[in-house]
């Protein structure tokens, strides 16, 4: 049985110090913030079109809309892009999913709502995210804007003149039709040449094939 009264050993001082030592604060992320949303299923092709929708936002393209019918792929392209693309904003990628969404006047709430800027009495949201995002660098993605084009175009024109530093990347199966916007056309994917039946061979090196096995 240990004895309750015997000293405690003696502790240099260089021992002392490093017992009190507290580990150092782990440095801050450098990683920019972003709300991107996960998918769980992998994503297949597209290495041209993301090239190429990288090289037009890089190239100081401010808004870029990605068209094309429904299914075509435009959000999982705009998401991979937008996660290639997130440590060259200083503020981040922010995605506004626009689908929930029935009225045309909470367009602005959506984004605002992502962006955590609240309402202010006597001013318009527009205003308030003009305002409030004008000094930041950042890249915004709506997505499926297609039931609600003139409350997407009329907002994204507002930001932009008001925002220097702010792109816009959308997604819509049409474009807004303003000025400065580039429509990017999203292309089904690579298939076998329909003329003449692939072997199975032939057949692995074409993305649709692909995503459907």
């Amino acid at each position: 049985m240990p004895d309750a009264t015997r000293e405690p050993p003696e502790v240099s001082g260089e021992e002392r110090g490093r017992l009190i030592e507290f580990p150092r604060q782990r440095e801050p992320s450098s990683l920019p913030q972003h709300n991107l949303p996960l998918h769980l299923s992998s994503f297949v092709g597209r290495e041209r079109e993301v090239a190429e929708v990288e090289q037009l936002l890089s190239g100081g393209t401010r808004l870029l809309t990605l068209t094309g019918p429904g299914g075509s792929g435009k959000t999982r392209l705009a998401l991979a892009v937008a996660s290639h693309l997130g440590d060259r904003f200083e503020d981040g990628v922010w995605w506004v999913e626009l689908v929930p969404i029935s009225d045309p006047t909470l367009v602005a709430q959506a984004v605002a709502q992502v962006m955590m800027i609240r309402d202010e009495p006597g001013r318009s949201l527009t205003d308030t995210l003009a305002r409030d995002l004008a000094t930041t660098e950042l890249l915004l993605v709506l997505d499926n804007c297609e039931h609600m084009i003139e409350a997407c175009a009329s907002l994204t024109g507002k930001l932009l003149r008001a925002c220097p530093n702010l792109q816009i990347l959308a997604t819509s199966r049409e474009g807004f039709g303003i000025p400065g916007e580039t429509n990017f056309v999203v292309p089904p994917l690579s298939l076998p040449d329909s003329l003449r039946p692939p072997t199975a061979e032939d057949s692995s090196g074409y993305a649709a094939t692909d995503l459907f096995v």
